[in-house]
């Protein structure tokens, strides 16, 4: 079974003897497809010069908070889709996934082992990896209506991949392809977290009217300075729904609130410096 909770640290060494640690991540976000399921991973892009390095893990439970897993279904869950390109259809709602491990915690261990070389090449003049590496892909993006606001909520990603901090700018360029007429949020009192960190940002959505019914798509791309884009990030939902108001006098008749179908796509671009 899977070790979930423990401390993966990657040591990579070039042939000069330059050393550089980094912690391995099973997040869900940058190099991590799925949370939760074992599988520790994280970018390289500190190269020191092109030729052959060597690679050891050192994997380490502490304090008794390694745990074993339980298998769970990862089929992806989509919120819902289109018919015939206009009316919305809306699945049922995510089941909560609770993480029931009682009695599978694991005793403390620490483990090295090798994972034997490889040889990089091509490797960019001066360490500049930004001119070649997009700022890391959001994955986890998530939206939900507070009131009359939407709140926000990613992983945060890395000027190169998922290395460095991000810096939300004042000034937003228009999004490319399918987000070209998309609205764009200003962000501009966000502040940047470092790379695998929660981010959280709330914003009221204008100029619309918000009516029973109306969602928003909401979807994220990074930019640094050299002008090379993240992949959009996964589209978020967020859907306000007015519960009815139960009468104070008993009502023969059928009172049900109205729906609005009105649908909107907002667009955030994080400029990362």
């Amino acid at each position: 079974l899977p070790v979930l909770g423990i401390n993966v640290t990657a040591i990579i060494e070039n042939e000069e003897g330059h050393q550089v640690t980094s912690e391995l991540w099973d997040n869900g976000a940058g190099a991590d497809s799925v949370k939760n399921d074992g599988i520790y991973s994280r970018y390289f892009t500190d190269y020191h010069g092109n030729g052959r390095y060597s690679l050891k893990v050192l994997t380490q439970a502490r304090k008794n908070t390694a745990r074993l897993s339980q298998q769970q279904n990862k089929a992806l869950y989509v919120p819902g889709y289109a018919e015939n390109g206009k009316k919305i259809i809306l699945n049922p709602s995510k089941p909560e996934v609770t993480d029931d491990v009682a009695g599978a915690q694991t005793d403390d261990f620490s483990r090295l082992t090798s994972g034997g070389s490889f040889t990089v090449s091509g490797v960019p003049p001066n360490g500049n990896h930004s001119q070649v590496f997009p700022p890391g892909k959001i994955v986890d993006l998530e939206a939900k209506f507070q009131g009359d606001h939407i709140q926000l909520s990613w992983t945060a990603p890395g000027k190169v991949l998922d290395k460095g901090r991000g810096k939300i700018s004042k000034h937003f360029l228009d999004l490319q392809e399918d987000f070209d007429k998309a609205a764009l949020i200003h962000t501009s009192g966000l502040i940047p977290k470092e790379p695998g960190s929660v981010e959280s940002f709330e914003f009221k959505p204008e100029p619309s009217k918000i009516e029973n019914g109306t969602t928003f798509y909401i979807a994220i791309q990074a930019i640094h300075e050299a002008n090379v884009t993240s992949e959009v990030s996964n589209i978020a939902q967020a859907t306000n729904f007015i519960p009815p108001q139960k009468p104070s006098i008993p009502d023969l008749g059928t009172n049900i609130s109205a729906i609005s179908l009105a649908i909107f796509g907002l667009a955030v671009i994080l400029s990362i410096f």
